[in-house]
């Protein structure tokens, strides 16, 4: 009978017991079932309404100068404007306008490849537009372009101003020569003249240097045109005479130093030869001129072989 109690007891105590840790376990996995829950409220499915948002690849209206330059040579400008739409653009019309004020033209773009634009249907509407003769270029202005879009749904407008300094001209200075030359009655008379020119952005922007030569007689020599400089090192040569090549009389070439051989013959006029100096860039933009003279005295019986070989080839006839 004792043993019987003892059983008894102990299964009545294990039963409340186990009964105590289900009830522990449904509560954990309620909770945990209920986290679950929660995580899967927050994640889209496929059955969710996909929220709205703007189309970003929709074409915008929009107007936009991405090039305009200036050419002094051609006194030409060059410009593009970058243009699009989601409507049918109905025209483009360009006006080029002085001080803010005064349009001195007004014409139409394309995107056609044709009158100056490039590339057909690329956005871009690329023009040129010269400067009349009657109205150079003036850094002192300012020149604006301005740019008119319509298209089937609205107007839209840019403009950009250009300010440009004029490109520098080339610098003359240091000429040397001898002031005065008396000729030979029977030999050639030399002498070189040569003179320094430079630039700010250095000597690839000098096109060429030259001279005009006014005569004793009032004519030019060389024809009227200019006699050229040279900054050849005396590479060249431009007559022989006697066994003795003559080059330009330049000593190195590409120092900026630009020279001369001045041959003179018996034969050549005496008097006041009147010089003026000049150089140009490459976008035609020229230095300020420099005047110069030389005086050459006559020389007594002149030999006429020795004139008629250098009448040839000497830069005084």
């Amino acid at each position: 009978m004792r043993s019987q109690i003892n059983t008894y007891t102990l299964a009545d105590y294990l039963q409340p017991a186990t009964l105590k840790i289900r009830r522990i376990l449904q509560i954990i996995l309620s909770v945990v079932t209920g986290l679950l829950l929660i995580t899967c409220d927050q994640t889209p499915t496929t059955l969710d309404e996909e929220p709205y948002s703007n189309n970003t690849q929709a074409t915008t209206f929009s107007v936009e100068l991405t090039t305009l330059e200036f050419d002094f040579q051609s006194q030409t400008f060059f410009f593009s404007a970058a243009i699009a739409s989601p409507n049918e653009i109905q025209s483009v019309q360009a006006g080029m306008i002085v001080n803010e004020i005064d349009q001195i033209a007004s014409f139409a773009l394309n995107d056609a490849g044709l009158e100056g634009d490039i590339l057909i249907n690329d956005g871009s509407y690329d023009a040129n537009f010269r400067l009349p003769d009657s109205l150079a270029f003036d850094d002192n202005k300012n020149w604006q372009v301005s740019i008119t879009v319509v298209s089937d749904a609205e107007t839209k407008s840019a403009s950009q101003s250009i300010e440009l300094e004029r490109p520098a001209a080339p610098i003359i200075s240091n000429v040397s020569h001898l002031d005065t030359l008396a000729l030979l009655p029977d030999a050639l008379v030399l002498d070189t003249l040569s003179m320094t020119v430079t630039h700010p952005k250095g000597l690839d922007e000098i096109r060429d240097v030259s001279m005009m030569s006014l005569k004793p007689d009032g004519t030019y020599a060389n024809n009227g045109q200019p006699i050229p400089l040279y900054d050849d090192g005396g590479s060249v040569v431009f007559f022989s005479f006697g066994g003795i090549d003559f080059s330009s009389g330049d000593k190195i070439a590409g120092d900026g130093i630009y020279s001369l051989l001045l041959a003179l013959s018996p034969g050549n006029l005496s008097g006041t030869y009147y010089w003026t100096f000049n150089s140009r860039t490459w976008l035609g933009i020229e230095a300020e001129s420099v005047a110069d003279s030389l005086v050459v005295l006559p020389a007594p019986n002149p030999s006429p072989t020795i004139q008629t070989t250098l009448l040839r080839t000497g830069v005084f006839q």
